[in-house]
């Protein structure tokens, strides 16, 4: 049976990253618990816990807002992003099979087919799923933990610099790409592939992608 704490917990990531709760917004304990008809210290504890992970900020004991970050720890959080995306992408072209990039194939076309209607949270998941399972296919463990650490942070990012639909598919074109190179196995390609597709995003550090071999 799960704790009060992790209902909590479950219930207010879920509020976050469906976007009733915005970057930035207050997080009332005394609300949310009336919701769940539990007591605050679930509900704190629930808190804390995301806080740990980045998609809550502290301000005083009783005052939490959703994490809504600056323009210098998106740029930092895309430079950690960038060297992990290609690790997990070289691993995963190395031990993919076959049945590994059709499912890549298809989680692509969910992420588009929802940038497509404007689902902003389903197009944000998938596109999280589509990257956590490269991850997964790379088959090191402690590299998809680290990387699905990441992309909570990055569901949050998404949604404060959401636009338009027209600028969401572009920012997903480079995915069937990216498919085809690991399918290929081809490593250069699939460097600077990764590279473009994060680099505006996150104002990668030129010097970032100078080392990785996408400087013209």
């Amino acid at each position: 049976m799960r704790s009060q704490s992790s209902i909590a917990y479950e219930q207010l990531k879920e509020q976050i990253f469906h976007m009733d709760l915005l970057p930035g917004e207050k997080i009332s304990e005394l609300q949310i618990s009336s919701q769940l008809n539990i007591s605050r210290t679930p509900v704190h504890d629930a808190v804390r816990r995301l806080a740990a992970e980045g998609l809550v900020t502290i301000q005083s004991k009783r005052s939490a807002v959703v994490a809504k970050f600056t323009d210098k720890e998106i740029k930092d959080i895309g430079s950690i992003r960038l060297v992990q995306d290609i690790l997990s992408a070289e691993l995963a072209s190395y031990y993919g099979s076959a049945a590994d990039f059709e499912q890549l194939e298809h989680l692509a076309t969910v992420c588009e087919e929802a940038a497509e209607q404007g689902n902003i949270y389903k197009r944000i998941h998938a596109d999280g799923d589509f990257h956590l399972k490269i991850a997964e296919i790379s088959g090191n463990t402690n590299l998809y933990q680290h990387q699905y650490s990441v992309y909570q942070q990055i569901h949050l990012i998404q949604i404060s610099k959401y636009t338009s639909i027209e600028d969401s598919l572009l920012q997903i074109h480079h995915h069937l790409p990216i498919i085809e190179a690991l399918r290929n196995g081809e490593i250069a390609k699939l460097r600077k592939l990764i590279c473009m597709h994060i680099q505006d995003f996150f104002q990668i550090d030129p010097y970032l992608l100078k080392c990785y071999g996408t400087d013209e």
